[in-house]
C-alpha cells in the first residue's frame, strides 16, 4: 500500500533529518507515496533472494547491516538509530548481492521504492547533496574500521567503538554515553571479538574509573584517556558522532 493514514493529513519525512528541509506541503506529496511498517526483532528487510529492493528509515528501534563473507559466516557492519536512512546505496546502485537488513529491536520503518527515492533527489539537491554527506561519513567509518582490524588488538579496537558509539553527555560534557547500555555480546560484535575478550577488558576499564555502567547506559567519564591510549598506536583516531549529526 502506498502512502498511509497519516499522510492523508499531514507528512511524515520532515521529522527525519534528511528529509527536514521540505516544506509542509512538499512532505505531504512525498508522504502519500511512502509506507510505513510496524517491524519486530529478526524482521529481514533487505535480503537479495528473498524481498525487493526499498529505501528504509527507522523512525523507532535499530536496523542492522550484515555481510556475507562465506557461507555460514557473516560479517556484522553496522547498527542503525532512529532517524537513519539505510538502504540508499542500494536503490541506486542495484541489488547488494552478499549482504541483508534485518531489525534487532521492534520498530517502525518508513518505506520508500527505489523510483520514488530517485524522483525526491533529483527533484531537491539539497537532499540529495545532505544525502551524500552522510554517504561520505559512513565510508570513512568503514575505512577507518577496515584499518581497525587490520593493525589493532582487540583493547584497542573497543576503545574505538566505545567512543565511536557514544555521544556527548547533557550533563557533563567532558563525558560521553552510550545509553541504552550494551551488553558484552552486542559490544563483542562491534568490535569482531568474542564476548570474554571484552568482559576482560570492560572489567580493567572500570577498575580504572575510565567507564561506569548503571542500568540506563555505559558512562565514559574518561574519554581523553582513551584518546590517549590510542594516541600510541599508529592509526588515525575514531570518528566520533556529535549529537546533532545525523546518522
Amino acid at each position: 500500500m502506498a502512502g498511509d493514514e497519516r499522510a492523508k493529513t499531514t507528512g511524515f519525512l520532515r521529522q527525519i533529518p534528511l528529509f527536514q528541509s521540505l516544506t509542509q506541503e512538499q512532505d505531504q506529496v512525498w508522504s502519500e507515496r511512502c509506507e510505513t511498517r510496524k517491524v519486530i526483532a529478526g524482521t529481514i528487510l533487505y535480503d537479495p533472494e528473498r524481498t525487493e529492493r526499498a529505501v528504509f528509515i527507522n523512525t523507532s528501534g535499530m536496523i542492522r547491516a550484515v555481510l556475507r563473507v562465506a557461507p555460514g559466516k557473516e560479517l556484522f557492519l553496522e547498527d542503525f538509530a532512529p532517524g537513519s536512512i539505510v538502504g540508499a546505496l542500494v536503490a541506486l546502485n542495484g541489488h547488494w548481492e552478499n549482504g541483508f537488513l534485518m531489525t534487532i529491536t521492534d520498530g517502525e520503518v518508513i518505506m520508500i521504492h527505489p523510483d520514488v527515492f530517485r524522483e525526491i533527489l533529483e527533484a531537491h539537491h539539497d537532499i540529495c547533496l545532505n544525502l551524500l554527506t552522510t554517504m561520505t561519513f559512513r565510508m570513512r567509518q568503514l575505512y577507518l574500521k577496515i584499518s581497525e582490524h587490520s593493525y589493532l588488538d582487540v583493547k584497542h579496537r573497543l576503545y574505538n567503538a566505545l567512543l565511536r558509539l557514544s555521544l556527548p553527555s547533557t550533563d557533563n560534557p567532558e563525558r560521553r554515553i552510550i545509553a541504552p547500555p550494551l551488553i558484552h555480546a552486542a559490544l563483542a560484535e562491534h568490535v569482531g571479538t568474542s564476548r570474554e575478550s571484552i568482559s576482560r577488558e570492560m572489567s580493567r576499564l572500570l577498575q580504572d574509573a575510565v567507564i561506569e555502567r548503571n542500568s540506563e547506559a555505559i558512562i565514559i567519564r574518561q574519554p581523553r584517556e582513551l584518546l590517549r591510549r590510542l594516541s600510541r598506536v599508529a592509526i588515525a583516531p575514531p570518528l566520533v558522532k556529535p549529537a546533532s549529526c545525523p546518522a
